[in-house]
């Protein structure tokens, strides 16, 4: 049985609109606008809330934390914090993440995005968490990464162990944050390009290893902020040609998809900021509504999931 987490940074559902590059997509699975819904056996859409009770736009670090540590961050904090978590943020992920509780329980769960290139600077020997959230660097880290340690690279490293890298993509094993490594050609990496086809088979491959496998997608947060809605509705076709072509491969009695993001962005290209939207909380296969019933914001992923797992 496989549960395959996908977290697609800053997507929320929009309104149903010219705004909107969702609805120009016209994707089977990301149908991210008001009223919208899919047509699929054992697949359940609906809007979960990122503010968390907390005045403001939500933002990438605390709303990452909260979702892969179940800790309502905004609340503890008192505002909504973007891009790298802070000391008191890496604290609580390194007690409190989904991986590091799932592998304590005698599961087998792994981060499967590769750090191409990079994989031996994040293993422990070059960086730690310690007991009060501080990052530990050895001589040997470069000074231009010390400030861009990110939630999931935060995960990866409480968790103790090194990333994927370039021969793991090579060998179908893993996957870049841009499934495609098209953005890594133009530094002259050796890397196949991966179709949306191929990124969904490496992960229906990678899934049957592990109880739980999370891939982080945020080149749409990316598009968001920065591209034309034609790149954007690009991207999104792609996207949703990925998702449909892992839920082909998938056994939907057997196996599990849960999708979400952060906060919204790219399903309103009237502004390059964050929205206020709700996000999306997608879950397809076995025991999906069981799975979502509980989850109505952010806060209630992690929970949800260890429930599901370890039930």
């Amino acid at each position: 049985m496989r549960f395959i987490f996908i977290f697609i940074d800053g997507v929320g559902i929009g309104k149903s609109n010219g705004n909107n590059p969702f609805i120009a997509a016209n994707p089977k699975i990301l149908r991210l606008w008001d009223n919208s819904a899919v047509d699929l056996p054992n697949f359940t859409l609906k809007p979960i809330d990122p503010l968390l009770g907390i005045d403001g736009t939500p933002q990438s670090a605390t709303g990452q934390t909260t979702i892969f540590t179940g800790v309502n961050i905004p609340k503890l904090l008192s505002k909504h914090i973007g891009s790298f978590p802070n000391k008191i943020m890496r604290k609580v992920i390194s007690e409190e993440n989904l991986l590091v509780k799932l592998n304590n329980s005698g599961k087998k769960a792994k981060f499967i995005n590769a750090y191409p290139h990079h994989s031996e600077l994040f293993s422990n020997s070059n960086v730690n968490i310690d007991k009060e959230g501080n990052l530990i660097f050895s001589d040997n880290f470069p000074d231009k990464f010390k400030k861009r340690i990110s939630v999931t690279s935060s995960i990866l490293i409480s968790n103790n162990v090194k990333p994927f890298d370039t021969g793991d993509i090579k060998e179908k094993l893993s996957l870049y944050q841009d499934y495609s490594n098209k953005s890594l050609l133009k530094y002259g990496l050796d890397l196949p390009v991966f179709s949306p086809e191929d990124a969904a088979e490496v992960l229906y491959r990678t899934s049957g290893d592990f109880d739980l496998i999370l891939y982080e997608f945020f080149q749409s947060d990316i598009y968001g902020h920065r591209k034309n809605i034609a790149e954007q509705i690009e991207l999104i076709s792609d996207l949703d040609l990925l998702l449909s072509t892992l839920i082909s491969l998938m056994d939907r009695k057997k196996d599990t998809l849960l999708i979400t993001s952060d906060h919204g962005n790219l399903e309103d290209n009237s502004s390059k900021a964050h929205t206020l939207n709700p996000v999306p909380l997608i879950t397809w296969g076995r025991k999906n509504n069981e799975l979502s019933e509980n989850i109505n914001d952010l806060s209630g992923i992690t929970p949800a999931i260890l429930n599901f797992l370890n039930s």
